[in-house]
């Protein structure tokens, strides 16, 4: 099963404050100083063509009249945790997505309810009764499957799919339904005439292969409805990053360097509470009018070391010193399960 709340954030505000209920609610930047993106959103305030990620301003002009809300993540933070414990309770093995959903293996649980479909609107009525946040539930022989089948009847669907009906219910969704094909893959396979699950179903996998590389294969099994991975596993960390929006653009570099050191200390964090370490560091820099770069550098060894982020990164930075800056952002990549504490000669200095 997957169940996937529903504009999360902004159900969140809502309940907080029934006045809101019905009205399109924007949860981002501040759209008077035209700084920020919108970070989700009613499905109201979607009815105007507004999306996750959409720059404020923007948002603000397609629904001026909109009610604009900056995030209250703590908020969100302590409903997310309380739902998560509701849906414990109905599932053999839980694995937490992200904040706002959750895939749950109920192979024995399921037995206690007449049907999935009773099962479903147990989880469901559960969360709205006790947390006042709607969700939609997707139910599936595989995980891929079940997020799919969560986002069919939203908000507040709920989709069984069987395995008699697993591919029957694949076939005529577009390939961008499945999880992980974004703009780019999708433009690719579109290229190549693929716009259906049902195409990549009929694709000849080796062609896919020399397409997309190993994702042209998983992409395959997908359609095929297979997907062996277990509730509870999530596969490897790739990268980690965080971000910084300015609320003036600057040039000033201590102002830009402060900024990368706080998310050089909540990347070290992360890079301690998991345990690993990582091989190269990477800016963003976003400049004044939206012009967006990246850089990147691979130092020779494995640390978890703030100090390595911080002088990679600035020194990265150094291409942009006397610009306009609106973000900053710093991700680390060629991550690995840390074997050991690696010190740099910068500390041991």
């Amino acid at each position: 099963m997957h169940v996937d709340m529903d504009a999360f954030y902004a159900s969140c505000e809502i309940r907080e404050n029934p006045a809101l209920k019905g009205k399109p609610v924007i949860i981002g930047g501040d759209p008077e100083k035209k700084r920020g993106v919108a970070t989700t959103c009613s499905y109201e305030a979607r009815e105007y063509g507004i999306h996750s990620a959409m720059p404020i301003s923007q948002a603000h002009t397609l629904c001026p009249h909109g009610v604009y809300v900056r995030p209250n993540f703590s908020l969100y933070k302590e409903i997310s945790d309380n739902i998560m414990d509701i849906l414990k309770e109905f599932c053999d093995v839980f694995q937490r997505a992200s904040i706002d959903e959750a895939y749950l293996d109920a192979t024995q649980r399921v037995l206690e309810y007449e049907n999935p479909l009773c099962f479903g609107k147990a989880i469901k009525n559960a969360v709205v009764t006790q947390e006042g946040i709607s969700c939609s539930v997707g139910i599936a022989p595989t995980k891929s499957v079940a997020k799919i089948a969560s986002d069919y009847r939203k908000p507040g669907g709920i989709t069984v799919v069987s395995p008699e009906e697993l591919l029957p219910f694949l076939r005529p969704l577009p390939v961008e339904k499945i999880s992980g094909v974004g703009k780019k893959t999708k433009e690719i396979l579109n290229n190549y005439g693929i716009t259906k699950i049902e195409h990549l179903e009929k694709a000849d996998p080796e062609e896919l292969i020399d397409i997309l590389g190993k994702t042209g294969e998983w992409l395959w099994l997908i359609a095929h409805g297979k997907d062996e991975r277990p509730v509870g596993y999530s596969g490897s960390l790739k990268s980690m990053g965080k971000e910084h929006t300015f609320l003036k653009d600057t040039k000033n570099v201590q102002d830009i360097h402060k900024s990368i050191e706080w998310i050089a200390e909540r990347l070290t964090q992360k890079l301690d509470r998991r345990a690993m370490e990582f091989k190269t560091v990477s800016i963003k820099v976003r400049l004044k009018g939206f012009e967006t770069y990246t850089r990147s550098k691979t130092v020779p060894y494995y640390t978890r070391s703030k100090s390595t982020i911080m002088s990679v990164a600035k020194q990265l930075f150094e291409e942009f010193r006397g610009r306009y800056v609106r973000l900053i952002g710093v991700r680390l990549s060629n991550l690995r399960k840390g074997r050991s504490q690696q010190v740099d000669l910068q500390q041991w200095l």
